[in-house]
């Protein structure tokens, strides 16, 4: 955890530091957060924290409980299976909105973010390298869809898609097959086809559920 918190935006700081923890797994799922300890190693007051605390629990990350306190939720079956027939809706979205509006600089990202995920060995040592540049890949497409709802709507799953994404990825040939699976994407987007960049990227969500529940155990 970090140990001191400067910026005036205390609330976002408090709240990424904890959300990490989580994805991470440094507070585990059923483990009660200790606001005394976070206020004490952050150097903030009780405040920030417990509105940090709010979002994420408006986020079904934890569950606040009255005189116990606060406490990770266990992501269970029915969680991962809705969260990603969520995604799946709302990324296909992203992938048909960023196609009309993509232009030269976005697509240049896009590219050179997969030549990059290409490049990461596919082994257990370089995944947190791979699932940072899986995000970054993700992440281009939503702001190239220009739409500020949409984006907000992606942010409420956004978490739970951090933890789903780092169990999945340890999954033998999970990293390849998304590569590939982005290209297909990539190719759409290149050629104008709002209509199949929509269709493959749910695709791609659609193999990234079958092997999220395949993989369940390490996440609950």
């Amino acid at each position: 955890m970090e140990k001191l918190i400067v910026n005036t935006n205390l609330r976002e700081q408090i709240y990424d530091i904890l959300k990490n923890m989580i994805v991470h797994r440094e507070i585990r799922p059923g483990e009660k957060i200790n606001e005394e300890q976070v206020a004490k190693e952050t150097g903030v007051s009780r405040t920030p924290i417990r509105e940090a605390l709010c979002r994420l629990e408006n986020e079904n990350i934890i569950e606040m409980i009255p005189r116990r306190g606060a406490f990770v939720i266990r992501q269970t079956e029915t969680t991962v299976r809705e969260v990603l027939e969520i995604r799946e809706v709302l990324e296909g979205l992203v992938a048909r909105l960023a196609t009309i509006h993509m232009d030269d600089n976005m697509l240049g990202q896009l590219t050179e973010c997969l030549e990059k995920i290409r490049l990461i060995p596919d082994e257990n040592r370089y995944l947190m390298k791979y699932t940072q540049s899986d995000i970054r890949f993700h992440s281009i497409l939503l702001e190239a869809c220009r739409n500020s709802m949409l984006q907000n709507m992606m942010a409420t799953i956004n978490t739970h898609l951090q933890i789903i994404r780092l169990r999945t990825v340890v999954l033998p040939g999970r990293a390849k097959k998304t590569v590939d699976e982005h290209y297909e994407i990539l190719k759409a987007i290149e050629t104008g086809d709002e209509n199949k960049a929509e269709t493959m990227m749910r695709k791609h969500v659609v193999s990234v559920r079958r092997d999220s529940m395949k993989n369940l155990d390490s996440m609950v």
